[in-house]
């Protein structure tokens, strides 16, 4: 039976309050409020233009061209084509003066939406870059995606199609049921009725439609993460035979967001026909109704047109408010994950609560560090050592053994949970991480490199290099092959930093930590799974990276760290044992089976 898909904290169902939410998003909105005032104002401009029509309509019919004769109280046909020539010309130029409004109010309306949203998907995007690790570990790049995608630009059609519109909708109909009881209060009353029915239908339908928004948003999330899990793992999914199954886990998914789909449409499928057929029994109630008062003489054609005129307006704002209300729960919804997100703490609220800057990265030390990613299973225990500046320390262990923990400490991806470590005498804790981070350089076993120039991808944007100290540090990281055979700093990288091989891909990395000049070194695997040549390319780099600075290398291959100071062995997450090489090697221990495995390795 195959398990079913793990959910991540924030896509369990949460119920935000909407008035919270919008206190959460006032920030992003503020800039632009007085664009927002003004739309609002020319909406109650444009209010007035429409609620005038049926007036001009029924002046039209009783002053123009119907005339009731004062005896009878029939009405006949009669125009006066001079009197009606000149009110065309009126109302022409009150339909003209509505198009204006109505452009520059969406003018308004559209700009200060792309900003908010502009601000927003920036402030989404650089919030979560200052995420802690830890979060990640949590949270499918898949569902991320959805954040600053999908989910923004559902609060995009909040901000330019909802909410000013909404509350047009809004005024206009209680401004059009205000006009109906002045034109004839007894056919209002009829209307009075559905009142009620319709407020109810709407309450109803909106508790369900958030909570179908809600399970469709979680789904494409997952989608998102299951195709971008599919593409980046094609050749292991082809080469394992395992594309059938890994489709049907994709069709289950595919399958759970299309039955969320049809909840949602079923949904809409009973509230717009329902309104429909409100708006039509509302029709043919005033028809008789007022057909009878036509009859009696108790009411104009006119007039009968005009309340028609506004009944229609009264029911199209409703039903378009129906449609803007669907529009407004799948905002909510996505506000709610955005919300959400940006209330995580990051690492960058780490600065305002420490005070402490660091200038340099002199001296390294564990004082019996504990480490556990989950609070229960302990990956590190009691880990001790201190590293000076111009030093090096190797670290080795089998897999699991706690290496790459010992970096995420260090980096400050996660904090100990006993012990402390030490810079330069102080706690870490104490200190800005950022200062950290700025002075270490991390050199992975994977080369990461973005779509972009070589140059973009080795100068950091507040340390920008000139060609000539540019050029040093390519040929200090052994990059002249960039010269030989691309286009030096200016070669175009693709994703994944196609087309240089894993060990040119290696060495642009060193590159890159040599243009941050770092006091911390810290190589994680960084010649695994490459050719002779490439290594012995690559350790030459890392030695005059490593010279002056202070260092730490992990490594399966000995020959790595042979040069290193000092050199710790893990197993289980504790140091069996510590020393340089050669007093590692006469103690004939783990150290010394280890070396000699590999050197017994054809």
């Amino acid at each position: 039976m195959t398990a079913p898909e793990k959910t991540a904290p924030e896509e369990k169902e949460i119920r935000l309050a909407d008035l919270v939410l919008a206190r959460a998003l006032w920030p992003y909105i503020r800039p632009y409020a007085w664009m927002l005032g003004v739309s609002t104002l020319l909406v109650f401009a444009g209010i007035f233009f429409e609620l005038s029509i049926p007036l001009l309509i029924q002046k039209g019919l009783d002053g123009f061209v119907l005339q009731s004769d004062q005896n009878t109280g029939a009405s006949f046909l009669w125009l006066n084509i001079t009197e009606f020539r000149s009110f065309g010309l009126f109302f022409g130029a009150m339909i003209l003066a509505a198009f204006v409004i109505d452009f520059t109010q969406t003018l308004f309306l559209e700009f200060s939406g792309q900003k908010i949203i502009l601000n927003l998907r920036w402030k989404l995007f650089s919030y979560m870059t200052g995420l802690p690790v830890a979060y990640y570990d949590k949270n499918a790049s898949g569902r991320l995606v959805a954040r600053v995608a999908g989910d923004i630009e559902n609060m995009n059609e909040m901000f330019t199609s909802v909410l000013v519109f909404l509350f047009k909708d809004l005024v206009l109909m209680a401004a059009i049921f205000v006009m109906m009881a002045q034109l004839n209060p007894d056919l209002t009353l009829y209307l009075f009725g559905l009142i009620p029915v319709i407020f109810l239908s709407v309450v109803l339908f909106s508790r369900r439609v958030r909570s179908a928004f809600r399970t469709i948003r979680q789904k494409i999330g997952e989608i998102n993460h299951r195709f971008s899990e599919g593409i980046s793992g094609i050749r292991a999914i082809q080469t394992s035979g395992s594309a059938s199954a890994f489709i049907h886990r994709f069709q289950r998914l595919n399958t759970d967001h299309f039955e969320a789909a049809m909840f949602q449409i079923r949904i809409f499928a009973v509230f717009m026909p329902f309104i429909g057929f409100l708006g039509i029994v509302s029709t043919a109630v005033i028809l008789w109704a007022g057909g009878l008062k036509v009859a009696a003489h108790e009411m104009s054609i006119g007039e009968l047109v005009a309340f028609l005129t506004y009944m229609k307006l009264f029911f199209r704002p409703l039903r378009e408010l129906s449609e803007k209300f669907n529009l407004l729960q799948n905002a909510l919804a996505s506000a709610e994950r955005i919300i959400t997100v940006l209330e995580q703490p990051g690492d960058r609220q780490r600065i305002t609560r420490n005070r402490t800057r660091l200038e340099s990265i002199d001296h390294l030390a564990f004082d019996h560090v504990d480490f556990s990613y989950d609070g229960k299973t302990p990956v590190l225990k009691d880990i001790c050592f201190s590293l000076e500046k111009g030093e090096s320390i190797g670290i080795v262990g089998q897999t699991g053994s706690g290496k790459t923990s010992i970096i995420n400490l260090v980096t400050g991806f996660y904090r100990p949970t006993a012990g402390q470590i030490l810079i330069n005498g102080q706690s870490q804790a104490s200190i800005n991480i950022m200062d950290i981070r700025q002075k270490t350089a991390l050199v992975m076993q994977d080369p990461i490199l973005f779509s972009g120039t070589v140059k973009d991808n080795i100068c950091p944007p507040e340390k920008p290099l000139a060609d000539p100290d540019l050029k040093t540090v390519l040929e200090q990281a052994n990059c002249g092959f960039l010269y030989d055979r691309f286009k030096g700093p200016e070669t175009m990288l693709k994703e994944g930093g196609r087309p240089l091989s894993a060990g040119e891909k290696q060495l642009v990395c060193i590159a890159r930590a040599f243009a941050c000049d770092p006091d911390l070194i810290i190589f994680d695997e960084a010649t695994s799974y490459m050719d002779s040549e490439s290594e012995q390319a690559v350790h030459e780099a890392m030695n005059r990276l490593m010279t002056g600075r202070m260092s730490i290398i992990i490594a399966h291959r000995l020959s790595t760290i042979r040069q290193c100071g000092h050199i710790l062995l893990l197993r289980d997450g504790r140091i069996r044992e510590q020393g340089n090489h050669l007093e590692l090697v006469r103690a004939k221990g783990e150290y010394r089976l280890l070396l000699e495995k590999e050197t017994l390795t054809p």
